[in-house]
């Protein structure tokens, strides 16, 4: 799935992913995917945090979440997080 850099595919769309594994990388990628082609985030299990209706979190499983902005109707995906992060900056 990935080529020789798969970063590259979150740079290009200047999301953060810090030391994301490579399968939570692949699964963040189909996410985004998904998303582009205009699939609702709500279909993929996310849901708007309470105190920044505006925000979007998205599970990849567990252990990550995928952070969005709702700008004007349009989804921009900013972060690839760990839960662990996710609760220290967004309790």
């Amino acid at each position: 799935m990935f080529m020789s850099d798969p970063h590259s595919f979150f740079r290009r769309r200047k999301i953060e992913v810090g030391r994301a594994p490579r399968e939570v990388l692949a699964k963040a990628r189909r996410v985004i995917e998904k998303l582009e082609q205009g699939q609702p985030y709500w279909k993929l299990r996310g849901k708007r945090l309470q105190y920044d209706r505006q925000r979007i979190s998205i599970p990849l499983g567990p252990r990550w979440r995928l952070l969005a902005d709702d700008l004007d109707g349009k989804l921009v995906v900013r972060e690839v997080l760990s839960h662990q992060n996710y609760n220290i900056r967004h309790p």
